[in-house]
């Protein structure tokens, strides 16, 4: 089932439509109430126009005003007044001067305190009040069509007015849009050059709580999540790759030793005591191609814990009893040399896996043995130093040469007067043991010194057992001082 796609419409034309769709509701609403409020109000001031015209009727009818005068005094601002008598005589207002000094179509005074009780009456357009005055009947009217008139233009101003604004808000929207929008234009570019190769390349927000800033937050961490990916890709590959030729390289000497003396024993038909010395040379070779082989697939699977992960049996170890072991082991291969073991007044106990740490004092010890010469001596420290138990391997041998305490734990590398000279050894002893170290959460490092070399195993302490120095403890088998 595939997930479905991402709608991708402009946003600056979507924002920009929604704003000014938001305008025009705003703009009809307002238009809508006024045009509603505007003529309410003209319409009722109409509305009491007339009244007030009906009882200033009223008040000259009071005074003894009457026919054409009554109907003349009467007309006027959009109001015709027509005066029925009970004869049948009728007198219609002619809009003029409705008291001296008054100027044409200026509205009468305000009668006084008396008012009309007559109702205005509706019929379409026209406004009509009918008023008894007893000898004659008063009609006054008036029409709602200006009002009407009125309305329309104001309509139509407001039509024009809203267009004009819909216009000149949008255009000014685009821009102020594509200005708010520019960090996503920055993104987009970012991003293009980050295709293009400019690896490493961020937006860090200078303000990650707000929507921008989470955006460009989420997009950063994608990004670091996707370069991991890629370096972890290529470290895989890269690690294969040198894999493949430490391989090749280091099993091409025992191989071809092998293929050597089984062609020298097929071909030759040598003695019994030639061809046993050659079937021992061929199982010599084999088993040291597959110790390399066994070395090589270790160190891949500790540096690649994920593909390859190692199992560590993990639990509480006596770091001084294992160095005691492995320092009996080596009196008994090279019992030329003086093997030392001390441990500080506090005995560190480490969390790990014994057999991995054996591997890694074995080997550190096997580096130290090779590198020194008969009647030399090699002395192996343990002790807890800050929170860390810390293995000390010092030889008196010939050293490592300043500038390459770090490059002699590549694989295989030697180093020394006789780096060239084929030995025993694999060239994986010291890049195992700091491999170990660091899949303990400790290391092996190199520690510049006068004489000879020293190399430091560090782990992370689980506890330390106070105690004191005592031979049963301390001591390992014959031959190791203490």
């Amino acid at each position: 089932m595939t997930a479905e796609r991402l709608r991708t419409g402009s946003l600056r034309r979507r924002v920009v439509v929604i704003a000014l769709g938001l305008l025009m509701v705003v703009l009809v609403a307002v238009a809508l109430v006024v045009n509603y409020l505007l003529g309410d109000r003209m319409r009722a001031d109409l509305r009491q126009r007339l009244l007030d015209r009906a009882s200033y009727a009223q008040m000259l009818s009071g005074q003894g005003v009457s026919g054409q005068t009554l109907a003349d005094r009467l007309a006027g601002q959009g109001i015709t007044a027509t005066l029925t008598t009970t004869g049948g005589q009728e007198f219609i207002g002619r809009e003029a001067p409705a008291w001296p000094g008054s100027r044409p179509g200026e509205r009468p005074p305000p009668p006084p305190a008396r008012r009309t009780t007559s109702t205005v009456q509706e019929n379409g357009e026209q406004l009509a009040v009918r008023l008894d005055l007893g000898e004659a009947v008063l009609t006054l009217q008036t029409s709602q069509a200006e009002i009407d008139h009125t309305l329309a233009l104001l309509r139509r101003i407001e039509l024009v007015a809203g267009a004009v604004t819909l216009l000149v808000v949008g255009f000014v929207m685009i821009r102020l849009v594509g200005v708010a929008l520019a960090p996503l234009d920055r993104m987009t570019a970012l991003a293009w050059r980050i295709r293009d190769g400019a690896r490493g390349r961020r937006l860090r927000p200078t303000r990650p709580g707000t929507d921008l800033g989470r955006t460009a937050t989420a997009f950063d961490g994608m990004l670091d999540a996707l370069e991991a990916a890629e370096a972890d890709a290529r470290s895989a590959q890269d690690r294969m790759r040198q894999f493949l030729a430490d391989a090749s390289h280091d099993l091409r000497t025992p191989l071809a030793a092998i293929v050597a003396s089984a062609e020298q024993v097929l071909r030759t038909d040598p003695d019994r005591e030639t061809r046993e010395r050659r079937l021992v040379e061929v199982v010599r070779e084999a088993r040291r191609s597959s110790r390399l082989v066994d070395d090589l697939l270790f160190m891949a699977r500790l540096e690649s814990p994920v593909d390859n992960p190692v199992s560590l049996d993990r639990r509480p170890v006596d770091l001084a009893a294992l160095a005691g072991e492995r320092i009996t082991a080596l009196h008994l291969r090279r019992p030329d040399l003086q093997v030392e073991l001390g441990t500080g007044a506090a005995v560190p106990t480490i969390v790990a896996d014994p057999d991995a740490i054996t591997r890694a004092l074995g080997n550190l010890l096997d580096n130290a043995a090779a590198a020194t010469p008969a009647g030399g001596l090699v002395r192996v420290t343990v002790r807890a130093e800050n929170n860390l138990a810390v293995v000390t391997v010092i030889d008196s041998g010939r050293g490592v040469p300043a500038g390459d305490e770090e490059r002699i734990f590549d694989r295989f590398v030697r180093v020394g007067p006789d780096a060239s000279r084929s030995t025993s050894g694999s060239g994986l002893g010291l890049p195992i043991a700091r491999a170990i170290g660091r899949s303990h959460g400790g290391d092996v490092r190199c520690v510049a010194t006068a004489v000879g070399s020293c190399f430091e195993l560090t782990l992370p302490l689980a506890e330390l057992v106070r105690g004191a120095w005592s031979p049963d403890r301390n001591s390992v088998s014959a031959g190791v001082q203490r």
